[in-house]
């Protein structure tokens, strides 16, 4: 907390102790200053490679003050990445006049110019690939690509509920015909065969249903069996134009997962503002929060801007 950070200040540096409320003023100037500061220390970026920039999204939830009448606000945390560079953000919606305006700047400042390809990677969160869409407008191509690992956690949750289907007592089908589809769902997502994937789907909700005068306790497996096959079929569908053909992009040392993202929520968003602090934010504290840790971790905050708020 500012009044930890405070009292941290107050034990190792000489001089008159800040008080909570100036050490938070600090970091607004220095969060106000990093946005107004486009190529920092006008250092020129390397041109990204002929096949565009990445760019990993996820979210994070955090906790809002009540004067908001919101329970909590949605943190976008990102990082943009070429072949040999790499570079953090976050940011607060309702914090920004304009958050494709910001997203755009984001991008310009690591070296994306207008015509270039953007490969966007998050999981199926509609609002996160369209800020990236919204910020390029019409002058590039977006490409959006569904989170392997988002997929591939839903694929094990159907392996599991068969394998459990087919272990209860009274279960008088034939195994293979619910095992051989989950099994084969993996392989088929992975190279790029959605469609087959989801007849797959079809017909294994189709099977657990004709399970309809089976014991209790095989009905209720089945009925588990046939949820969670509909919670990853409608996941498919709504991002059908999302997928890709994941194992040719692997062999092509292209990524295919957004936890580069995931890992920059836990060093932006969790270290600092995470559920277990127990402390709430406003849209605009959060967002020069988000602001300030991204260019710690980047090493973007220079001198200039370490000494702006003095």
């Amino acid at each position: 907390t500012f009044r930890e950070a405070a009292r941290l200040m107050k034990s190792f540096l000489p001089g008159h102790p800040p008080h909570h409320t100036t050490v938070r003023d600090w970091l607004g100037r220095v969060a106000t200053g990093l946005e107004k500061t486009r190529t920092t220390s006008g250092d020129s970026v390397e041109a990204p490679p002929k096949g565009g920039l990445t760019v990993f999204l996820d979210g994070a939830h955090i906790r809002c003050r009540p004067e908001y009448q919101q329970r909590h606000l949605d943190l976008v945390v990102g990082k943009i990445e070429s072949r040999n560079m790499c570079r953090r953000f976050g940011l607060v919606a309702n914090a920004t006049a304009s958050p494709s305006s910001r997203m755009r700047e984001e991008l310009s400042d690591y070296g994306w110019k207008p015509g270039r390809l953007l490969t966007v990677i998050s999981d199926g969160e509609l609002a996160l690939p369209n800020l990236i869409r919204n910020a390029v407008g019409g002058d590039g191509q977006v490409k959006h690509i569904l989170d392997w690992w988002h997929i591939s956690m839903r694929i094990q949750h159907i392996e599991a509920a068969v394998q459990g289907l087919v272990q209860t007592p009274g279960f008088t089908g034939v195994p293979v015909l619910f095992q051989r589809p989950a099994k084969s769902l993996r392989w088929r997502l992975w190279h790029g065969r959605a469609r087959v994937a989801e007849t797959y789907l079809k017909a294994l909700m189709h099977d657990c249903v004709g399970l309809g005068e089976e014991p209790l306790a095989v009905r209720t497996a089945a009925a588990r069996v046939q949820a969670r096959c509909e919670t990853l079929y409608t996941y498919l569908a709504n991002n059908m134009e999302a997928l890709v053909d994941y194992g040719r992009r692997y062999r092509n040392g292209l990524p295919i997962s957004s936890s580069r993202a995931e890992g920059s929520v836990d060093d932006i968003a969790n270290a600092r503002m995470g559920k277990r602090r127990r402390m709430r934010w406003s849209p605009k504290g959060a967002h020069r929060v988000a602001v300030t840790r991204a260019a710690v971790l980047d090493g973007r905050l220079t001198v200039a801007n370490r000494k702006r708020p003095a």
